[in-house]
């Protein structure tokens, strides 16, 4: 096994855990403000180029189903390391790319690679720490986390502006780079990686068999699904509706997109007061899904009364509030959908609970690209649509105040 000759501190291993998962916002949320000039350069249209978000989606569904499971058998850093072998590669091929095609089938390799490294830090958290240290180790990721996002719109548009879009890809090359020999120099391995064999992949079938065979967790599962595909149906459009239909600059629309993260930021701590406060999940969670809808259904509703042009500030507050809610949403989900199943099978649990999340909210982007028409009507109407079968669906499998008894 792999031990590292400088042995990180809590702290620093948090830092290396988070710069691995910020990953994925940087892929997803930097090249937003260049959307438009993607698609005049490689001569298509907005929605072709839209389309490569939700290849992005489906691939790190892909590649956290997979990366889950294979890093119990080989080990997570080798998966963590091969996965970013992956993005890397795919990352340089980016800058490069002279089709809307070969953009597409790029993401959807980028995001399997991103996928397959991101899913292994939950599971380095619980190798290496228990109880209230591990819990104190995920805030503080998620504390170091919360600036990912919020940059990534500006620094996005920053190197659009200086260099052109290919350099935002040329970033994420780089980006990947680094924090790939980080992990070969500072990740312990927790195990010698076993050789694959066939009775391991029906080990992987049956644990997944009978989490998806959980009722009242799979009801939990679908409306964060179906919660993170409205954020994602609103990533898919914004740049077509903020810099095409109401005429921003990226550098305006990065602005605009990080108020969202900062709304998500304070839902985020107000959630974080009630749990300690002794409030049960699902009542936060309750709340976060009455306010999403809420804003959802305004957002429709202000779309429809003003003939499909509502005031620009108000459409923002909508989305600010909307996104913002995920701040009350995933964390309370994940808790209540991880508290019906036992430690031994959490990985697995925890790899179909974000590879689903990813499966869905690329349905629902491919979906949002097939209906593209330029104005807001089908960002408002698909965003209320998601937040309303989710919520059927929570309300139809699971009960109002789950006992989360581990099965």
């Amino acid at each position: 096994m792999f031990t590292p000759k400088y042995q990180l501190n809590d702290r620093q291993m948090a830092v290396l855990l988070a710069s691995l998962v910020a990953v994925m916002p940087f892929s997803v949320d930097a090249y937003l403000p260049s959307t438009l000039d993607i698609a005049r350069a490689l001569g298509a249209q907005t929605h072709d180029i839209e389309r490569s978000l939700s290849a992005f989606m489906l691939g790190v569904a892909i590649g956290q189903l997979s990366g889950g499971s294979l890093s119990d058998i080989k080990g997570r850093r080798n998966i963590a390391l091969k996965g970013l072998l992956v993005y890397v590669v795919s990352s340089l091929a980016l800058v490069f790319v002279q089709t809307a095609d070969q953009l597409l089938l790029l993401r959807l390799v980028q995001a399997l690679g991103a996928g397959m490294a991101s899913v292994v830090v939950g599971a380095v958290v619980r190798d290496n720490y228990r109880g209230n240290q591990a819990a104190q180790m995920f805030a503080l990721i998620g504390i170091i986390m919360m600036a990912a996002p919020m940059l990534a719109p500006q620094l996005g548009a920053l190197l659009n502006k200086i260099g052109g879009w290919r350099s935002v890809f040329a970033f994420l090359f780089v980006y990947g780079s680094a924090v790939a020999a980080a992990l070969y120099a500072f990740l312990p391995q927790h195990k010698q990686p076993e050789k694959l064999k066939a009775a391991h992949l029906r080990e992987v079938g049956g644990r997944y068999r009978h989490i998806v065979g959980c009722a009242p967790a799979m009801g939990v599962m679908f409306f964060q699904a179906a919660s993170f595909a409205s954020m994602l149906v609103f990533l898919s459009e914004s740049p077509a509706v903020y810099m095409e239909f109401y005429g921003l600059s990226s550098t305006q629309y990065a602005l605009v997109f990080a108020c969202n993260i900062f709304t998500m930021m304070c839902f985020n701590r107000i959630t974080a007061w009630r749990l300690k406060r002794g409030s049960h999940p699902r009542n936060i969670l309750n709340f976060g899904i009455a306010l999403q809808l809420a804003a959802n259904g305004g957002m429709l509703l202000a779309t429809l009364l003003t003939g499909g042009h509502p005031p620009l500030a108000l459409l923002v507050l909508f989305v600010m509030v909307s996104v913002g809610t995920q701040g009350f949403v995933t964390a309370n989900t994940q808790a209540l959908f991880m508290g019906y199943f036992k430690p031994e099978i959490g990985g697995g649990a925890s790899s179909l609970l974000s590879a689903f999340q990813s499966l869905i909210a690329a349905c629902a982007g491919f979906a949002a690209s097939k209906l593209h028409n330029g104005t807001p009507y089908v960002m408002a109407g698909m965003m209320l649509a998601m937040t309303v079968g989710g919520f059927a669906l929570l309300s139809l499998l699971t009960p109002k105040q789950p006992e989360n008894k581990a099965a």
